[in-house]
């Protein structure tokens, strides 16, 4: 399929669902992409040369190797470390006997060794005070990036050394970044930012790499942690620097050794380092460099053999990366955990698709069904005959009582004998339509050996995978994510055929959370974290044993390569149907994040503050991209407005996030009106009542958002633009506590929300 047939394909499908409205939207946004960036840089990059001085202030080395580079993107990069706002550094640029003269009439004027020893260095234009920051190595013969850098390594006189390619650029508080986070956790051996790229001018700048906390399964997959890197010094003499052989993937073989030697890794959510884009760079492609790959495979294959570990290695051509797949070790059995109740037809097709399509043969099934009636108890007693006539280890669990998804699974967790875990909905189905899929490259027949080949590395916790609904490749689960607004999933709705964000549906990823759906996770793990908690019945029950198996030092992954099918809700139906279920889901989300509090606000370690707060699609957060919205005090009791009743609803809204962000109140959530068909158009307007009785009403700015639930009958369209988001200064409202509201077309009504007010 050509990509115009693709693209035309795909809008056909936004128009016949969303309308004409959201077509014109995507298609400017796609076309504004770029234009989106400079507005995030515009909102988040503001007074970046300021600096305070830190207890902590340790020497760091930032080690250039040199070669060939072009003069001005040399002494481009050279000033960007000169130009630093934290200033206790040196640079060693060590030229790796450069065929270009230029290079060292460049080297030259940075040189205080050449101050006055020649006319170049008589001549230099850099002053005295920064040369003498500098040294210069001059290397005889080539020997190629890893012997340069490991000689800059060995002049290093910090006890910190910060990795740069001689044509890239250092943002000018890019070692301030660094040294302040030190200051907040002196054990940390090792220090990576967020990046972006730019053009071969040095002044376009393109594709942000907005990354993760440290996530070791993501690093297998891919090199995501690249620049800006800093080591503590005797940690790179303890694995003895880059290893030669390995040139053009030297950096990443690095950090695969770094990790086994210590964990002590932190990350700065911010762009600090800017990587130029040649034709001959990586930056630019991975196949401008072939050997690139070559060297990748190898650093793979001699970390993998280092842990002892057996993997299959397979290139994913979309990306240009290398898939780690692990082979279970010494063939452990699997038991497969199902809660279920009067739910015959969905649980056999289930169990049949396990027992067809399952080429790992070392499992047990668990049944726990909670109170199914006489009928459909002695069917399943009569399948769980079945099966065991053929050979298949299965236990029956049978315990009349009300629902609670945890106890179920801890009971069949109990009953189980096997080393791993895997809690299973009933309305699963291993299928092969889910290799209809461009980016699912497994077979389902190897579903299960490909989770338990996962769950056994040392460090993972929960192992999951996507989920597909019914009769399509669209994304039920592909990871979930801890936002702002709470527990949500990944690119939920969206279709698998497209390269989300770095490959996030192509890779395999660390994620804070895994679905309860399909969870596989090692019996002494699970058991070491307490299981699940049977005061969460319902909800959240997974998310809060994945939170705490992170807490306790696992890390949780999804899966990418492999696709099951997820009939949803099947079992249960869906908690919006009705009012008393989604006021259950807000407690439990309430008492989830009271017994988590690190989480709490959308800290999610596998996902970056930068990226928006309440979808799970990886764009950008622009909230800070726009000026404040100016409060303006309305008439008391708002005489020309008409108040929504519980009676006939003619609103339906969500406060998701009301917070205070230094001088500001930022607000986000949706709303639409029932009463009118389309809702692209609408303007919601936000309401601050406080305890006073007077009222601030605040414009809004729209947010496309695919997640937002449609009635059933579809009796409503247009919700694509049904998102907002504002923010207003604080000092210009009166201190106080406000409750939140919303206005479309002067309907109003407000939610249970509050926000306090405290001007500093």
């Amino acid at each position: 399929m050509s990509a115009l047939s693709f693209y035309a394909k795909k809008a056909g499908r936004v128009l016949k669902n969303e309308g004409l409205f959201i077509v014109l939207y995507k298609v400017y946004k796609r076309l504004c992409g770029n234009t989106t960036y400079r507005d995030w840089i515009a909102g988040n990059e503001l007074n970046l040369t300021s600096a305070e001085r830190f207890d902590y202030e340790p020497l760091i080395s930032v080690v250039i190797p040199v070669y060939n580079v072009d003069s001005q993107m040399l002494r481009d990069c050279i000033n960007s470390v000169l130009a630093q706002t934290y200033r206790n550094f040196e640079i060693i640029l060590v030229d790796d006997a450069s065929t270009m003269d230029s290079v060292r009439t460049v080297l030259a004027e940075y040189d205080p060794e050449l101050a006055t020893a020649n006319s170049i260095g008589q001549n230099s234009t850099i002053p005295l005070e920064d040369r003498q920051k500098v040294k210069v190595i001059y290397r005889t013969s080539n020997g190629h990036i890893s012997r340069s850098t490991n000689d800059g390594i060995e002049a290093a006189s910090g006890e910190f050394v910060a990795l740069c390619d001689c044509d890239d650029l250092f943002s000018v508080n890019a070692l301030y970044e660094m040294v302040k986070l030190l200051n907040q956790d002196r054990t940390l051996d090792y220090i990576y930012s967020d990046e972006d790229k730019v053009d071969e001018t040095g002044k376009v700048r393109r594709d942000p790499f907005f990354k993760p906390d440290w996530s070791p399964e993501t690093f297998m997959s891919l090199n995501y942690t690249c620049h800006l890197s800093m080591y503590r010094k005797s940690i790179l003499d303890q694995v003895g620097g880059l290893r030669v052989g390995l040139e053009g993937s030297q950096d990443y073989d690095l950090v695969l050794r770094v990790m086994e030697v210590t964990n002590r890794i932190g990350h700065v959510p911010k762009i600090l380092y800017h990587w130029r884009m040649r034709k001959e760079s990586t930056a630019s492609a991975m196949t401008a460099k072939p050997y690139v790959l070559e060297a990748t495979e190898k650093a793979k294959r001699d970390a993998l053999e280092r842990r002892g570990l057996i993997a299959d290695l397979s290139w994913i051509d979309e990306v240009t990366m290398l898939r780690v797949t692990y082979q279970p070790q010494n063939h452990p059995l699997v038991s497969i955990v199902i809660p279920s109740k009067d739910n015959v037809k969905v649980l056999f097709q289930c169990l049949d698709s396990i027992v067809e399509k399952t080429k790992y043969q070392n499992y047990e099934l668990v049944i726990v069904d909670n109170g199914s009636n006489d009928e459909n108890r002695s069917t399943i007693e009569g399948k769980v005959k079945e099966l065991q006539g053929k050979n298949i280890a299965t236990t029956y669990i049978y315990e009349k009582e009300e629902f609670n998804f945890s106890a179920m699974c801890n009971r069949g967790a109990k009953a189980s004998r096997g080393e791993l875990l895997l809690f299973l909905n009933d309305d699963i189905e291993i299928s092969s339509k889910a290799e209809e899929s461009p980016y699912v490259s497994a077979h389902c027949e190897d579903w299960l050996s490909i989770l338990a080949g996962q769950a056994q590395v040392s460090y993972t916790g929960a192992v999951g995978c996507k989920l597909f609904y019914p009769n399509s490749i669209r994304f039920q689960h592909a990871g979930v994510l801890n936002l702002q607004i709470g527990p949500g999933h990944c690119l939920y709705g969206s279709n698998d055929n497209l390269n989300y964000y770095y490959g996030r549906n192509i890779l395999v990823y660390n994620y804070t959370v895994i679905t309860g759906a399909c969870l596989m996770v090692e019996a002494e793990k699970f058991w070491k974290v307490g299981g699940f908690d049977e005061t969460f019945p319902v909800a959240y029950n997974d998310v809060d044993l994945c939170f705490r198996l992170v807490k306790a030092g696992f890390y949780n992954v999804c899966r990418s390569d492999l696709a099951l099918v997820h009939h949803e809700s099947v079992s249960r139906g869906l908690d919006e149907k009705s009012i008393a279920k989604e006021e259950r889901r807000k407690r439990e989300m309430a008492r989830l994040y009271e017994k988590n509090p690190e989480f709490k606000d959308g800290y999610d370690p596998c996902y970056n503050p930068n990226l928006t707060y309440d979808k799970g699609d990886f764009s950008f957060d622009l909230s800070h991209a726009y000026e404040p919205m100016r409060a303006i005090k309305c008439p008391k009791d708002l005489p020309a407005y008409v108040r929504d009743t519980e009676k006939e609803p003619k609103l339906r809204y969500a406060i998701e996030s009301a917070k205070l962000e230094k001088d500001d109140l930022c607000m986000g959530g949706w709303a639409y009106r029932t009463y009118k068909k389309d809702n692209n158009h609408i303007h919601t307007t936000i309401l601050l009542r406080n305890e006073s009785g007077d009222t601030y009403r605040l414009k809004t700015r729209r947010k496309y958002r695919f997640d937002v639930s449609r009635p059933e009958d579809g009796s409503i369209r247009g919700l694509g633009l049904v998102g907002w988001e504002t923010r207003t200064m604080t000092k210009k409202l009166p201190a106080g506590r406000y409750r939140i509201g919303v206005s479309i077309d002067k309907v109003y009504s407000y939610s249970d929300t509050y926000v306090d007010v405290v001007h500093s």
